[in-house]
């Protein structure tokens, strides 16, 4: 990850989304979107947030789609083939839930529109019913499940609000055509995307990054019943068929110390000289103190809580729906970086055109003034690149 200050590895958050692999979609504004508190972090502290979604969804040629894994997410656009075998699957398991009268007539509106239509149009078509909040109209149904089947495509927003289009339409050629590439070229891409993401894996990263299934394992094992059994059962066919991807990507098994489970990572990746870490004079793990940034509950570094806790030592719960007198840090926390350690966590909020720090915690080793200074240090610059004033704590 790159200073926040002067130039950085990234120039935009569209080469952020190229570095990263995919980002993680949330509604949740308490503090910012988690794309922009992803890319933010990672841009040098000039930019902006509402630049981070022009470079996302630009309106002059497509940069990314989205899709999801297990949650939403936004991936690079050239990533698309990559998804094709998770997009079949889901056509085999659940294509049949939408009538084929509904999906001609919204593939019929889609075409109506160059450059792709909103929710709110699809649904003026069928009936009084409207999205509203957590709830679902029947129609949105349909067309999010025809996004995950693949056929409808997101690449472009007005605002915030997710433009339906068709792939034929909305994706360059090289990219649909790339699609027909052999099930294992694929398989094989997808693993090595992920190691180029995470650095260094297990089969169980790889199975969670992209929430990988039976049906995006191997031709042999395509059928039904995926998702039938235990959580625990299920577990072990993604980490089987992770495995099965790690193998045909030619992956250089590792061991790292403290992992139980055998990692593995692209073999150039060993041949690279090791980046500098920036650690200061606090100690071994800790970087400068201008350098510290603030990460998002959503940020790849927290998105996997099991990975968080085996890198960082950093047991991350998101609190935002604990009931508050069962809280045990906040609302909304943001994990606090410094150098390569997660030392501490921070809740705060958005309010009335403030970022407003309620309190600083520690993590367990680290010393409380380093860790706040750190924090400290972080927050002036979210809020610059945020556009909001800053309100720090009084003690």
């Amino acid at each position: 990850m790159p200073p926040p200050a002067g130039a950085g590895e990234y120039d935009d958050a569209a080469d952020v989304l190229g570095g990263l692999g995919l980002i993680q979609l949330d509604p949740l504004t308490r503090v910012s979107t988690a794309q922009r508190l992803t890319c933010l972090t990672r841009l040098p502290r000039k930019h902006r947030a509402e630049q981070v979604d022009a470079a996302l969804w630009p309106a002059e040629a497509p940069a990314s789609f989205e899709a999801f894994t297990k949650v939403a997410c936004v991936f690079p656009l050239q990533d698309w083939p990559l998804l094709r075998l998770r997009r079949e699957a889901t056509r085999a398991r659940h294509g049949e839930k939408i009538a084929p009268a509904v999906r001609g007539r919204i593939l019929e509106l889609v075409a109506e529109h160059p450059g792709g239509v909103p929710t709110g149009v699809l649904e003026a078509e069928f009936g009084p019913e409207r999205t509203t909040g957590w709830h679902w109209s029947q129609v949105k149904e349909a067309a999010e499940l025809m996004v995950r089947m693949g056929d409808l495509v997101v690449t472009a927003r007005d605002g915030v609000i997710r433009l339906f289009d068709l792939p034929e339409r909305a994706l360059p050629a090289e990219v649909r055509e790339a699609e027909d590439l052999p099930d294992d070229t694929l398989r094989a891409g997808l693993a090595r995307r992920a190691a180029a993401s995470l650095a260094v894996m297990t089969v169980s990263d790889f199975a969670h990054h992209y929430h990988l299934d039976k049906h995006n394992a191997r031709s042999s094992r395509k059928g039904s019943g995926a998702s039938t059994g235990s959580p625990e059962a299920i577990e072990r066919r993604e980490r089987s068929d992770a495995a099965h991807g790690i193998e045909l990507a030619g992956l250089t098994p590792v061991a790292v110390e403290g992992w139980r489970e055998t990692a593995y990572v692209l073999p150039e990746l060993l041949e690279a000289e090791a980046p500098e870490t920036g650690i200061g004079a606090d100690g071994p793990a800790l970087g400068p103190v201008k350098e510290a940034r603030l990460i998002g509950p959503f940020d790849p570094l927290l998105r996997d809580r099991r990975r968080a806790q085996r890198i960082f030592g950093f047991d991350y719960t998101f609190e935002a729906y604990v009931p508050r007198d069962k809280r045990i840090y906040g609302h909304y926390v943001m994990g606090v970086l410094s150098g390569t350690e997660l030392i501490g966590r921070v809740d705060l909020w958005r309010r009335s055109g403030e970022l407003v720090v309620n309190q600083i915690w520690a993590e367990l080793g680290y010393p409380s003034r380093s860790v706040t200074a750190r924090a400290k240090a972080a927050a002036p610059i979210l809020t610059r690149q945020l556009g909001v004033a800053l309100r720090l704590p009084d003690s």
